[in-house]
């Protein structure tokens, strides 16, 4: 999920100075002479960039955005009216915000705790903790596809409070370190697995525009998901290790404190489930089965964007089946919860001035690729794939996921050709990795949520905890794409 901080941020020092650094990287920097390749406008659109990554990283979403959209309609690219066209008119803004109604509505409407008590009450959890914790995150990991992520960490914050308060954990233990970083890390990568909406959408066709190749999402599910689950799994055991965990006492958890309305899934969840699946489903078959007639049709003619909004149109007119007269989505009851402004706003500033970037009128593309060319140049594909997962997780976790995802491709996508790697797997690690911004408050929405939660009150565990987190990804995720690549 892309964005920083989440939380208001008081005018310190720090802040108003991190406020004049965005302000004059926006409008001042393109008043320098051009470095190498880059044009005049180019170093004016590389200006509006480095302040919108800057800007998300260390001060705030909207005003860095609102800032952008004025700075780019200035910067000679385009005009005013253009640029505020091309950033709120964009696809991809329209299918996220369609697409969050429906996931958002979710979650508001009970799924999660439902379905923690379906899947983690069950007799094989029984007297198996490391058993039920590895389960817990990948189950919800797996389940991050199609239930909004932000939404399900913060409801699986407290119930992970809950399990450590029934089985006798301290609130600053390890156990509530652990457990809320593997919440953290099983919602980001689930949410990650298959770029089907929001701004993951928006970089993989930038990527197929770039690379001149689309990224299969049934052969990208295929290496994600096992990645998903096995990240999890390696995540538990070495926390365990390295933090001395103790998961014995977890055998008394009791699923009845989850509450009576956990024990049924309401008829209007289970119509939004179902119309919300098959709206996935349809998307990611269109961009598995590329090149068939409903494929066409979909990513052509009725886009993504298209289906999410016919699935929100459906939902929002479908009864709700529980004799209120009213429809399975109360759109004024779940926009509050459902809508992540910050993630609509990222979305319709970072695309356009990321494709702005990659034009060839800025000269930025030229310049990158010959800054980068003593790394890149003259390996094979595989060296390119690896080097692409950890400069994805390092970037990502020193900044906007969003903004350097975008930065990544022009970079890397060249690269990658030249070597004759089939680019789709190079394009779906960085996609993926890229997502996974955990260890600084500013490198993503989740992050910011994480790092602000009342009971992690220690700063430097929560750092500790996320570089665990880290280092299980890039044990697991570097093995398992290069042996997709290899055999495919």
């Amino acid at each position: 999920m892309s964005t920083a901080l989440e939380k208001k941020k008081g005018y310190s020092v720090s802040y108003i100075i991190n406020s004049v650094i965005t302000i004059v990287l926006m409008f001042g920097f393109g008043f320098l002479p051009p470095i190498g390749d880059i044009t005049p406008v180019g170093m004016k659109v590389l200006g509006v960039f480095l302040g919108l990554v800057y800007g998300y990283s260390a001060c705030d979403i909207i005003w860095p955005s609102l800032m952008a959209v004025l700075a780019y309609g200035l910067c000679g690219y385009t005009t005013m009216a253009d640029a505020i066209t091309s950033m709120m008119g964009h696809n991809v803004v329209f299918q996220t915000l369609v697409g969050f109604i429906s996931a958002g509505a979710l979650t508001y409407y009970g799924f999660g705790k439902w379905f923690v008590r379906k899947t983690l009450s069950m007799k094989i959890f029984k007297g198996r903790p490391m058993f039920y914790v590895c389960s817990f995150f990948v189950i919800f990991g797996l389940s991050s596809i199609v239930v909004n992520q932000i939404v399900l960490s913060i409801m699986l914050y407290g119930i992970w409070l809950d399990i450590a308060e029934n089985c006798g954990y301290e609130k600053n233990s390890n156990f509530v370190y652990v457990g809320f970083c593997g919440i953290l890390f099983a919602t980001m990568l689930g949410g990650a697995m298959i770029p089907y909406t929001s701004w993951q959408y928006g970089l993989a066709q930038v990527w197929a525009e770039i690379a001149g190749s689309p990224i299969n999402f049934g052969i990208m599910g295929c290496i994600t998901v096992p990645c998903t689950a096995l990240s999890m799994i390696v995540y538990v055991y070495l926390s365990k290790a390295i933090f001395h965990v103790d998961y014995s006492k977890m055998k008394e958890f009791d699923a009845e404190k989850l509450g009576e309305d956990s024990k049924t899934l309401r008829p209007r969840t289970k119509r939004i489930l179902i119309v919300f699946v098959i709206s996935v489903v349809v998307v990611i078959l269109a961009n598995t089965m590329i090149g068939s007639s409903f494929a066409n049709f979909i990513n052509n003619d009725l886009t993504a964007a298209g289906v999410y909004c016919l699935c929100a149109a459906i939902l929002l007119l479908m009864p709700s089946g529980e004799g209120d007269g009213k429809g399975c989505i109360e759109f004024d009851k779940v926009k509050e919860t459902a809508i992540s402004w910050q993630v609509i706003f990222m979305c319709a500033v970072t695309l356009p001035i990321a494709t702005a970037v990659t034009n060839e009128s800025t000269g930025i593309v030229d310049f990158l690729s010959g800054l980068f060319s003593p790394i890149f140049a003259g390996h094979g594909g595989l060296f390119i794939l690896i080097v692409t997962i950890c400069l994805s997780l390092f970037l990502t976790n020193i900044g906007s996921n969003i903004a350097f995802g975008s930065a990544m491709i022009p970079i890397i996508a060249p690269f990658v050709i030249e070597s004759g790697m089939n680019p789709m797997f190079a394009g779906a690690a960085m996609l993926f990795i890229i997502n996974i911004g955990a260890v600084l408050p500013g490198a993503s929405a989740p992050a910011a949520i994480f790092h602000s939660q009342a009971v992690l009150t220690n700063g430097a565990m929560r750092i500790k905890v996320t570089l665990v987190g880290c280092l299980a990804l890039l044990i697991v995720s570097i093995p398992l794409f290069v042996i997709f690549s290899m055999i495919f």
